[in-house]
C-alpha cells in the first residue's frame, strides 16, 4: 500500500470523526438551548402589588388611572397581567367611567387591556347622560382611542330600568354607549 494512500485514509477518517463531534455538540447545545428556552417560556420577571399607572393625555391631563392589587410582567410576549384591576377612564366632560374585574391582562404597546372575571363599569352621570351600571364578563379596553368593547353578555342598571343585550361598544370620551344585539329593556314601577 501507499504512503501517500494511507495518509489520505487517516486524513478522510480524521476529518469524519470530526465531523461526527461536531454534529453531535451542536445538537447538544441546540437541545440545551430549547430547554432555556422552554424553562423561560412565560415565567414572570418582576411583579408589583398594590400599584398605581397614571396615563395623560396630549394636554398634560390625565386620561386613565390603573390601579392592581399585584401585577406579574412576562418577558417572552412583554405582557402583564393584573389581579383585581380598577380602571378609571376620564372622559371629556370630566366625569369618570370605573371599570373592575378580578383579572387583567396588558399587552406590551399598552394599546389593548383584557379584562375579565366579573368586569363592572360605573358611568358616572354627566351633562348628556345619566349615570349606569353595566355587567359582564369580559371587556376589552382601547386606553388610547378611550373606548371599550364587548361581544359578550351584558347588563345595564340605571334608575328604574334594567337592560339586557350581547355585546356592547363605550365611547368614553363622548361619554356614549351602544347595546349591539338581542337588547331587552325591563322597567320597575
Amino acid at each position: 500500500m501507499n504512503l501517500r494512500l494511507l495518509g489520505i485514509i487517516i486524513l478522510l477518517l480524521g476529518l469524519s470523526g470530526l465531523a461526527i463531534w461536531v454534529q453531535q455538540n451542536s445538537e447538544k447545545e441546540t437541545h440545551a438551548s430549547n430547554t432555556e428556552k422552554t424553562k423561560k417560556k412565560h415565567s414572570p420577571d418582576y411583579f408589583m402589588e398594590n400599584f398605581t399607572i397614571t396615563s395623560m393625555n396630549e394636554k398634560g391631563q390625565p386620561r386613565s388611572i390603573l390601579t392592581s392589587a399585584k401585577m406579574l410582567h412576562f418577558p417572552d410576549d412583554d405582557s402583564t397581567e393584573l389581579d383585581n384591576p380598577f380602571m378609571t377612564m376620564i372622559a371629556e366632560n370630566g366625569k369618570p367611567w370605573k371599570i373592575k374585574a378580578d383579572r387583567g391582562w396588558v399587552a406590551a404597546n399598552n394599546e389593548l387591556i383584557l379584562l375579565s372575571g366579573n368586569v363592572r363599569i360605573d358611568r358616572l352621570s354627566g351633562p348628556n347622560n345619566r349615570s349606569v351600571k353595566l355587567f359582564t364578563d369580559k371587556l376589552r379596553i382601547h386606553p388610547e382611542l378611550d373606548f371599550a368593547e364587548t361581544d359578550r353578555p351584558v347588563t345595564m342598571i340605571s334608575n328604574k330600568r334594567r337592560t339586557t343585550a350581547i355585546g356592547m361598544r363605550a365611547y368614553v370620551r363622548e361619554g356614549k354607549l351602544q347595546l349591539l344585539d338581542d337588547v331587552h329593556v325591563n322597567y320597575e314601577k
